[in-house]
């Protein structure tokens, strides 16, 4: 190891508070020494938590050397330094040092610059390194970029010199050439980094504040700016802004419209969007006006909205109104009765005589019916929270003619909709005739889900794209629960006792305990986060895999289709042949004679289903268990076609 040589001390820095002078007294004793990378490491004083990325100072470093020294204090360990010093600010920059030594750009034993201080005063030192410490804001370093290239250095010495590939330095240059006006929007905050982007597009100053200017505060997207500056002329007869506006108003407005020749004044092309683009929206804020008079709460102009943008605003939720207490009562009695009549259709009385079963079903139908008339009777009618919040979408068609959207809800208030049954509701009025039992259908759905896991943990791209979509279903069609602050929970699905013990259950296991296994040594590397931080892409979308397919849960408690589950099985290419076979235990032995007919006349042939007839239940049950062994045949809820 090389030794560590002293150097005279730094001048005192000014006690601006009590911290800095705090701070100062602990410099003015200090010493400054030299150390090689292997004697340094980042102490846990260190108050900066948060990493960021290195490569912009790593490519400073390399070119021009290390411009300002690290702080830091001897290792002490029961009483006897061990040579180290911890650095409790310039972290970074050591990081930065440690991967340009790894990469063959700086010697091994080359010398950093470490002022030592007690480790006493160490965390005092570490705050005052870091606060008030503000990042160089973007637009400065476009700036300095483009600066630095004015004064004669070539884009590739930028990018050696910031550690970045040519076309980001390019990148960057361009966007310095954004007018000064509204690159100080950027810099004030005023603007975003997306409009800079859309803005830069050309050169042109004029254009880019004629571009900003001609739209309204609310219509700056990056879309629109982009869209105005690069459609140097719209076809009048397509556009519906144009028609609009009108060609007329555009001309009278000192507009100019390229024809041709064999054209009439009604057709031709516009040479000036923004000035377009400034009358629209002047005609706009006149209708919204009238709109905003006659009661509407609030107007909101998307002249080009499509129905992406509309779905970003929710429309008032209506709901059935309530059942009469007299409805209410006659519910109330059926609802009692069909649940008698449901409990004795799923005993084992009703499966093994088919002539009540099908004497129960008759009874059972009725009800229901009886139920249903009931329900029909009642209106839909708007939620009353939901008016107090409503207002109005002012946007454009096809053909150019206004179109007024009412009964709309401002995606800003989409968190106040208290929650409450839909139209669906929790009442649902009609009861569908079931093949299977409530009982049968949850140990099928068991069965599927345990085997679309059993898939997925062994597809990490399938699972990543279905992660993708989960998130965006939530983030950004607005469709996850409400009232969370971006978070994001397993619950795993409740299986099932024949389930738990299927052959993709036991896949399953199999696959959670060799993933456990590889965790032995996560603590020892700063726990689970760091070891993961660790692992290549490749063994990340294992772990995801697996996570993704413990979050699966296509169990029902009542029959009825599931696109849900057809999608994912078919994304991932779910074969349940492969998990699940219908047996006289697992099937045939828990519905009625009558459909284990008919599924052997489905599955092989209808001759193959006479001898069941004459058979009893039991019997039955097992010859058809015999009669399919071979097909591929599958109930209901388990088929993905």
């Amino acid at each position: 190891m090389n030794a560590i040589h002293a150097m005279p001390r730094i001048a005192d820095a000014p006690p601006l508070s009590a911290l800095c002078a705090a701070v100062a007294e602990a410099q003015h004793h200090a010493t400054l020494c030299l150390a090689t990378f292997p004697q340094l490491v980042r102490s846990k004083l260190n108050v900066r938590r948060k990493q960021t990325d290195v490569t912009e100072l790593m490519g400073l470093i390399r070119t021009q050397g290390l411009l300002q020294n690290l702080i830091g204090f001897r290792q002490i360990i029961a009483g006897v330094e061990t040579g180290i010093i911890e650095i409790i600010a310039g972290g970074r920059r050591l990081l930065a040092i440690g991967l340009l030594i790894e990469a063959g750009c700086l010697p091994d034993d080359y010398s950093i610059p470490v002022l030592i201080v007690s480790e006493y005063e160490a965390i005092e030192i570490s705050v005052t390194e870091n606060l008030g410490r503000q990042d160089m804001h973007p637009a400065d370093l476009f700036e300095a970029m483009q600066d630095m290239v004015g004064r004669g250095r070539s884009i590739e010495d930028v990018a050696l010199l910031y550690n970045l590939d040519i076309l980001t330095v390019k990148r960057r240059l361009r966007l310095a050439n954004v007018a000064p006006r509204l690159l100080q929007l950027y810099r004030d905050d005023k603007a975003s980094f997306e409009q800079m982007m859309a803005l830069a597009i050309t050169d042109d100053h004029a254009a880019q504040e004629q571009a900003w200017d001609g739209l309204g505060e609310y219509r700056r997207s990056p879309h629109d700016l982009r869209r105005m500056l690069t459609a140097q002329k719209v076809n009048f007869m397509t556009d519906r802004v144009a028609r609009y506006v009108g060609l007329a108003a555009y001309e009278r407005a000192g507009g100019t419209v390229t024809r041709d020749l064999f054209s009439d004044r009604a057709t031709g092309y516009i040479d000036d969007v923004a000035l377009l683009e400034r009358l629209a929206n002047e005609k706009f804020e006149r209708q919204r006006a009238k709109l905003l008079k006659a009661g509407a709460a609030w107007v909101e102009t998307l002249p080009r909205a499509d129905a992406a943008d509309l779905m970003t605003y929710p429309r008032v939720r209506r709901s059935f109104s309530k059942l009469s207490d007299e409805q209410q009562g006659q519910v109330d009695v059926l609802d009692g009765r069909i649940a008698a009549v449901t409990a004795r259709l799923d005993s084992d009385e009703a499966e093994q005589d088919a002539s009540l079963e099908e004497r129960l079903a008759g009874e059972l139908d009725g009800l229901e019916r009886q139920r249903e008339a009931i329900y029909a009777t009642r209106k839909l009618v708007p939620h009353e929270a939901d008016l107090a919040l409503a207002g109005v979408v002012l946007r454009l068609n096809a053909d150019g003619k206004p179109v007024v959207e009412r009964d709309m809800i401002r995606p800003a208030d989409k968190g106040k909709i208290a929650n409450h049954a839909t139209v669906a509701g929790k009442e649902q009025s009609k009861r569908i005739r079931q093949v299977h039992s409530d009982r049968l259908t949850a140990e099928l759905t068991a069965h599927r889900t345990v085997a679309l896991q059993a898939e997925m943990m062994m597809q990490g791209q399938a699972a990543l794209a279905y992660l993708t979509y989960t998130l965006a279903q939530s983030v950004l069609m607005e469709q996850g629960s409400r009232g969370t602050l971006a978070k994001i929970g397993v619950r795993s699905a409740v299986l099932t006792q024949a389930a738990k013990q299927s052959s993709a259950a036991l896949a399953v296991n199999e696959r959670r305990l060799e993933l456990l296994a590889r965790l032995q040594y996560a603590e020892e590397v700063g726990g689970l986060l760091c070891w993961l931080a660790g692992r290549s892409q490749a063994e990340l979308l294992e772990w995801l895999a697996f996570c993704v397919a413990m979050s699966l849960d296509g169990t029902q408690d009542r029959e009825a289709e599931s696109p849900d589950f057809v999608a994912v099985a078919r994304l991932v290419k779910l074969d349940m042949v492969k998990w699940w076979r219908p047996t006289a235990d697992s099937y045939f032995n828990h519905v009625s004679k009558e459909r284990m007919m008919k599924v052997v006349t489905e599955a092989v042939s209808a001759g193959a289903a006479v001898p069941l007839e004459k058979m009893r239940k039991g019997e039955a049950a097992g010859a058809a268990e015999r009669a399919v062994e071979t097909a591929r045949w599958l109930p209901e809820p388990m088929r993905t076609t």
